[in-house]
């Protein structure tokens, strides 16, 4: 008589189960730790030949994500255009094809081909910037009415202002650009964008964030690393050669206040500007809370303490660098200070940083009677126009 097969029981089943599911368990376990071991000695073989390592066996892009943040806070701006000196510029053309944005980086007012007596060129930041004439108006509209119907007679005006700008880029901006326009008075609005070295590196100030980002991300195109198993991908990919990935450089590092940078580019620009022929005057800018006296209304007062409450240092950050500036500012014969130009009066700002256009209108009154001797001939007020710095 034949045996027949003992049938499994339903508990061997349940122990097969779980054996194959312990199994499949250390397999995968056993799996990682493989790839782990892995890519740790491509990671040491990357260490070894000097190049850049990675994380183990996985990179994230999450270490971009601020410095995307500033690369899109200037797109978003308009600001889509490298410029290997400055960072970032206008397109060409500016905001419209107008004839006024004709020449790259400025807004011209005025007819530069009917032999104008005058010639001036205005930098500084976003308050200067033609860009947003729409959103808080541009001093230098006014100055350049003012200059039309004044006993100047006919002028020009080329505005080289852009949003971001330091005096560190008006600097390198005058240097590099200004000559071709042949400028008879040079004039920058500026302070803000110095204050606590927010629109430049601390020890490169010459160098931008948004140019130090952009040149970093340009060096390593070609060199991006894989995002699984990130250092044995970059190390069978460079073939046992020499690692070829560019560097960046920003310079020599060297330390001082954001006061003392701003004095000092502002004699740079002053020397820069008497070389190429043309008087050169700063003007130390207004901002909501610097000025003494100035009467928000409640809506400026709730713009600037919303500001405060996400920068919770820029008053006291800004009060010690305008301290600082004011001082510098008194011994030099080409600086007037109107950082309290709003004293007594109201409603004169469109946002903590930014004047709206009857705050703009009256800085463009004011640059313009401190250039200018309204009662003398057309030339240039030569008391408050100097070059040279009280020694």
């Amino acid at each position: 008589m034949n045996e027949q097969p003992l049938s499994e029981t339903p508990h061997s089943v349940v122990l097969s189960r779980q054996t194959k599911i312990v199994l499949g368990i250390l397999t995968i376990l056993a799996t990682l730790i493989l790839l782990l071991a892995t890519d740790l000695m491509a990671r040491a073989y990357l260490g070894a030949k000097g190049a850049p390592q990675y994380s183990l066996v996985w990179q994230s892009s999450d270490k971009q994500g601020k410095k995307e943040t500033v690369v899109d806070r200037r797109l978003s701006q308009g600001l889509n255009v490298l410029d290997p000196q400055l960072g970032y510029a206008r397109p060409a053309g500016g905001p419209t094809s107008e004839p006024a944005w004709r020449r790259p980086g400025f807004r011209t007012s005025g007819d530069e081909t009917s032999g104008a007596a005058l010639r001036l060129v205005v930098l500084g930041g976003s308050t200067s910037d033609p860009y947003y004439e729409s959103d808080w108006g541009a001093w230098s509209e006014t100055l350049f009415t003012r200059l039309n119907e004044g006993p100047t007679g006919p002028a020009v005006v080329y505005n080289g202002a852009v949003s971001g700008y330091s005096t560190n880029q008006e600097l390198l901006k005058l240097i590099r650009d200004v000559p071709a326009l042949a400028p008879d008075v040079v004039v920058s609005l500026s302070g803000v964008n110095d204050l606590n070295f927010s629109h430049s590196l601390r020890e490169h100030p010459m160098v931008s964030p948004y140019q130090l980002v952009m040149l970093r991300t340009l060096a390593g195109k070609g060199h991006q690393p894989p995002r699984f198993m990130p250092n044995l991908l970059a190390a069978m990919r460079s073939g046992g050669e020499k690692d070829t990935q560019l560097a960046v450089t920003a310079g020599s590092s060297y330390e001082m206040t954001d006061a003392e940078m701003w004095r000092r580019n502002v004699e740079l620009m002053n020397a820069a500007s008497a070389q190429m022929g043309a008087r050169f005057h700063v003007f130390l800018q207004p901002a909501m809370g610097i000025e003494p006296g100035y009467m928000p209304t409640d809506s400026e007062a709730e713009l600037y303490a919303a500001m405060l409450s996400s920068k919770p240092d820029y008053a006291e950050k800004a009060a010690a660098f305008y301290t600082a500036a004011r001082r510098h500012c008194e011994k030099l014969m080409y600086c007037t200070d109107i950082s309290d130009v709003f004293a007594g009066k109201t409603g004169l700002y469109h946002d903590p940083r930014h004047p709206n256009h009857q705050g703009n209108k009256l800085i463009g009154d004011t640059v313009f009677e401190t250039l200018f001797a309204l009662d003398s001939s057309p030339a240039l007020a030569e008391s408050a126009l100097g070059q040279t710095p009280e020694q």
